[in-house]
């Protein structure tokens, strides 16, 4: 095994392990708190272990400097680029509801928010397999990549139908997403700046609703910058290897497909750090299962003491 795929399968394995863990725990607050957000971060979280188990783990059995891509090599492209345009659709999504969430929070009780959660999520796959089954119908195709080690999208189109295709695969996958995501956390910010300056002008540095909205200010300046930076590095080198492909005869490099896979892969277990974990998703749960373990180990303890 090279590095090339050493890296790849422990990629693979952190990103199942820690989406499964997230996956549990997630689940776990939707059913005690109901909370109509958490809808999505289930389906995003539920989209990395899909794209880590059926993608990435399948593209480690495909042999080494292989001439011709085989049908497991284009499953495996498939599975992986299903997921991972669900996966930006969601993160998208997620985007926009925060900023959704606070311009209708007066029409909170005339909204279901479950429904249009549920709804979109189901839309974000609709969205993802629509974009992925496309090569298999004739838009474009699933090919070896240059590097002979996987397979991917035709990034060297050669009619005028895979260059259009690849040119929206860009704009929809990549500026657009990017556009919005930007947006909304700048907006976000911005109402949480607004909302300090009134409560700290109108009641002072010392009022609790002032300190609770500072907080949510650095909290939203943190977010805006991992959101924004993480979907950047992630999803650019692809975004690199597209522009050139569509646009120029330029013969990329084979190490900047080994980039863009590498970093690609890596938002697999990237996300939940950064929408479940940074936000303290799974505090309250660890904190009780520390407790309920604390309380076993002291109520064994005790047991096995002799009596004198």
């Amino acid at each position: 095994m090279n590095i090339d795929k050493i890296c790849f399968f422990l990629i693979s394995t952190i990103a199942t392990v820690i989406n499964a863990v997230s996956l549990y725990f997630i689940y776990r607050k939707y059913k005690k708190h109901k909370s109509n957000y958490v809808i999505l971060c289930i389906n995003l979280s539920f989209s990395d272990l899909l794209r880590s188990v059926a993608g990435y783990i399948p593209s480690l059995l495909i042999e080494e400097h292989i001439s011709t891509a085989t049908m497991l090599c284009k499953l495996s492209a498939f599975f992986i680029a299903f997921t991972s345009y669900t996966t930006i659709a969601m993160i998208t999504a997620i985007a926009l509801s925060r900023m959704v969430l606070l311009n209708t929070y007066i029409l909170s009780n005339k909204i279901n928010y479950k429904t249009l959660f549920i709804k979109i999520g189901v839309l974000s796959w609709i969205y993802g397999f629509t974009w992925a089954i496309m090569p298999f119908i004739g838009f474009s195709s699933y090919t070896l990549e240059d590097t002979c080690s996987r397979c991917s999208i035709n990034f060297s189109p050669k009619t005028r139908m895979e260059k259009v295709y690849l040119i929206l695969l860009i704009v929809f996958g990549f500026f657009i997403p990017a556009i919005i995501i930007v947006v909304s956390c700048l907006y976000t910010a911005y109402v949480m700046r607004t909302k300090y300056k009134y409560f700290n002008a109108t009641y002072g540095k010392e009022n609790i609703e002032t300190k609770r909205y500072k907080e949510k200010e650095n909290k939203a300046l943190i977010s805006f910058i991992l959101m924004v930076l993480s979907f950047v590095v992630c999803w650019t080198p692809y975004a690199i290897i597209g522009f050139f492909s569509a646009f120029t005869s330029i013969q990329i490099f084979k190490w900047l497909f080994h980039l863009a896979a590498l970093f690609g892969k890596s938002s697999a277990f990237i996300n939940p750090v950064i929408y479940y974990w940074k936000d303290g998703l799974f505090n309250k749960s660890f904190k009780c299962k520390k407790s309920q373990l604390f309380q076993l180990l002291t109520r064994r303890t005790e047991y096995n003491q002799p009596t004198i």
